[in-house]
């Protein structure tokens, strides 16, 4: 049995830093540049381009990254009005394809829902929408275009891992977090 204690949960788009702004664990998708930090990965996360079967059915196929052009697009606020692809076969170029979107939000839960509407084509992370591809709601596109896998990690600042309250957590989390991810893994993949 673990010990009650008392913690704060923030969910950021922004990588914060641990030790000036007070955290003692955060969660980080993509690779890691601070080595001062203890880290365990707990899996990967793929950039996935969605769209409804239904929207599927009505609008010009997607076969190549180029193909996103014909289409409705819904984006988030914060990212750029360009979706990156891998390079093709004989360049070390990633495509660049400029999208001009339909439909901006700045919230996760409102660009998903669109998407399964059927109003549009949409990027997100695989965990973001690996419930509605399992559930049919969304199909994923453009797959043997995907970037690279981007690992997850739970990372501890140099130190934290001997304060007890810290290493039950790591305990507690990282084990289920691993399975979790793995489970959203295969979910997003359906």
């Amino acid at each position: 049995a673990y010990p009650t204690v008392s913690a704060r949960l923030l969910l950021l788009d922004r990588a914060v830093n641990l030790i000036d702004e007070g955290f003692d664990v955060a969660l980080r998708i993509g690779n890691l540049a601070d080595s001062s930090m203890m880290a365990s990965r707990i899996g990967d996360v793929r950039r996935v381009v969605v769209a409804a079967p239904r929207y599927l059915k009505q609008n010009p196929r997607i076969e190549e990254p180029g193909d996103l052009a014909k289409h409705q697009i819904i984006t988030m606020a914060h990212l750029p009005n360009s979706w990156t692809f891998p390079a093709v076969a004989g360049s070390s170029v990633p495509r660049n394809v400029q999208v001009t979107p339909r439909l901006v939000t700045n919230s996760i839960r409102s660009a998903v829902a669109s998407a399964v509407g059927g109003r549009g084509v949409a990027l997100f992370f695989s965990y973001q929408v690996a419930e509605a591809v399992r559930n049919g709601e969304l199909e994923v596109v453009l797959a043997g275009h995907e970037p690279a896998a981007l690992p997850v990690h739970v990372i501890v600042p140099q130190g934290r891992l001997t304060v007890p309250k810290v290493r039950a957590f790591m305990d507690f989390a990282v084990p289920r977090l691993r399975s979790h991810f793995a489970r959203l893994e295969k979910d997003s993949s359906s």
